[in-house]
């Protein structure tokens, strides 16, 4: 089973490495290894880069612990580009990471 874990950890780095780091050299272990025992710094550098360019990004940040994934959804403020797309995906992220209320009004229910 840990072997199994490993291998998903190691395809999701080589998808976030493909997807997010394009412009950077980077190997999947460096990546985890910033996951996993990096500062704060150098884990939101990562978090940030997750939350602005993966495809899937629930998989991509199960490379930090839960509560990395907390803090650092906390802590994250849209950059000014492209920041109505990436305040909704903020917001989303958020509430299934943290389950606390978020306010989209394009995804309310209008009854």
């Amino acid at each position: 089973m840990k072997k199994n874990i490993e291998q998903n950890l190691d395809k999701y780095c080589q998808q976030i490495n493909r997807e997010c780091f394009w412009d950077y050299t980077i190997s999947n272990s460096e990546i985890l290894k910033i996951a996993k025992n990096g500062n704060d710094q150098e884990k939101f550098f990562l978090f940030s880069k997750i939350i602005e360019n993966a495809t899937d990004i629930f998989k991509s940040l199960s490379i930090f612990s839960v509560s990395d994934q907390k803090i650092m959804s906390h802590r994250y403020n849209p950059p000014t580009f492209n920041r109505n797309f990436l305040d909704k995906r903020r917001k989303i992220i958020k509430y299934f990471l943290t389950g606390e209320k978020v306010d989209i009004p394009e995804l309310r229910w209008n009854i």
